[in-house]
């Protein structure tokens, strides 16, 4: 068997790039803009627009491991292609080729290429496939790069959520390394047992959205986390690294998060039943460890800039929680198997929590007469002894000057509220033992 390479992908348009003639390049059916590939290892990447290397779905949930196959293509140039022994597959392709039905997705790639019926290309596939798995090795990885369309996970599932990812954790399923999660899976799954649960609704996470990219630089300490273990998941995905959840530990005053994306959008019953009882319903695509003192300065730009405005908007006061009502299914659960029911508190944004006081002075003594519109922004607030130390408060949008004045006009149209998408699918959470 050949030697295995290192997945690359380019880093312009995040496609993951094949071998010819020892050189990588962009798939053949692929319709670039005419860039160069700019090769960049998988493993660094959040996102990778990669397919099903069997039918095409654009959905790719397991990495498995075979014959390292390449194709000779007849002509003036003779062109060889590497195929590579690391094949994407997507769960309906995994659900076959596990049940021994390997000449399936075959017969789907041929449906995707409109090549259905032509017995010559459905056997050309099932050659192909057939060269791939007969040197299959046992297994299979999660693909934590798979950019699912958004899916909104309710606070009332939280518990099976949680448990669903302890469960990978302490499973033989495999997790790309991308983070430090694959050595350090029972550490996660014992802490998402004794993890707080937090769900964050659409406003605050809408708050926290905007709020995000323009975080200052943040110097860390050990009570920046709201408690020593948590899992928190946000109503929707965040953008631009479409973040859905987040989860940490507190150990000797480091702080070890970890960031997910919510995976299994868009598929059918039979299809995301598997991928529940196999992965759960989040992937680990980032992860770091804090120590007190230790200083953010990208700000908005580091990957936990939405978990550290969540955790500066709460500690601020911005935010109130109330308790969640746990799907009754759940709680059955819990309760023949004598468990007890975990607390999930929905954080939304405080009802009077405003930074305005009314008055027609700031702390400059500035008179004001009209009320103008101030956007929101972060400032540095002193705190700690002698008030020596800073850390970032955000300040809400809100209206200053004296109540009864005048609104100064402006052109600038300013949306107060997020309307929530419909089209954004609710999270099937199929039934599944906890």
């Amino acid at each position: 068997m050949m030697p295995v390479r290192d997945e690359m992908a380019c880093a312009v348009c995040f496609v993951p790039l094949n071998v010819f003639n020892g050189e990588y390049g962009h798939p053949l059916h692929y319709d670039t803009d005419g860039h160069q590939p700019v090769p960049a290892p998988v493993r660094t990447l959040d996102t990778v627009r990669r397919v099903c290397d069997f039918c095409g779905d654009p959905q790719s949930a397991w990495a498995i491991t075979g014959g390292n196959v390449a194709v000779l293509g007849v002509g003036e140039q003779g062109l060889l292609q590497d195929l590579g022994a690391v094949w994407a597959a997507c769960v309906p392709c995994t659900i076959d080729i596990e049940a021994g039905r390997a000449g399936a997705p075959a017969e789907r790639a041929a449906r995707r290429a409109g090549l259905h019926r032509d017995a010559v290309a459905r056997a050309a596939y099932r050659a192909l496939h057939a060269g791939f798995l007969a040197d299959r090795r046992p297994g299979r990885t999660l693909i934590t790069t798979t950019a699912w369309p958004d899916l909104s996970l309710d606070a009332r599932h939280l518990p099976r959520i949680r448990d669903g990812l302890a469960r990978f954790c302490r499973g033989p399923l495999g997790l790309a390394a991308t983070t430090t999660v694959p050595s350090r899976r029972t550490d996660l799954a014992d802490s998402l047992d004794r993890a707080r649960l937090y769900w964050v609704d659409d406003d605050f996470t809408g708050m926290a959205e905007a709020a995000a990219p323009d975080l200052p630089a943040v110097t860390a300490t050990s009570n920046l986390a709201p408690c020593d273990d948590g899992l928190l998941i946000w109503s929707r995905s965040i953008a631009p690294r479409g973040i859905t959840a987040a989860s940490w530990t507190r150990h000797d005053n480091a702080t070890w998060i970890v960031l997910y994306r919510a995976i299994g959008g868009g598929l059918r019953d039979e299809a995301m039943q598997a991928l529940r009882d196999d992965a759960g319903w989040l992937a680990p695509i980032r992860d770091q460890t804090l120590h007190p003192g230790q200083h953010l300065g990208e700000g908005g730009n580091h990957p936990l800039s939405p978990v550290l405005t969540t955790w500066l908007l709460i500690a601020q006061g911005a935010a109130e929680t109330e308790p969640a009502a746990i799907d009754k299914n759940v709680r059955r659960k819990y309760e023949r198997a004598k468990r007890p029911l975990p607390d999930v508190r929905i954080i939304h944004i405080r009802s009077h929590h405003t930074t305005n006081t009314g008055s027609s002075r700031t702390a400059s003594s500035r008179a004001y007469t009209s009320r103008v519109w101030v956007t929101g922004h972060w400032r540095d607030q002193p705190y700690g002894p002698g008030r020596t130390l800073r850390r970032p408060v955000y300040i809400h949008p809100h209206l200053r000057g004296p109540k009864d004045a005048e609104i100064k006009l402006s052109t600038t149209v300013r949306i107060l509220g997020k309307q929530k998408p419909d089209d954004v699918p609710t999270a099937d959470v199929p039934e599944a033992d906890v």
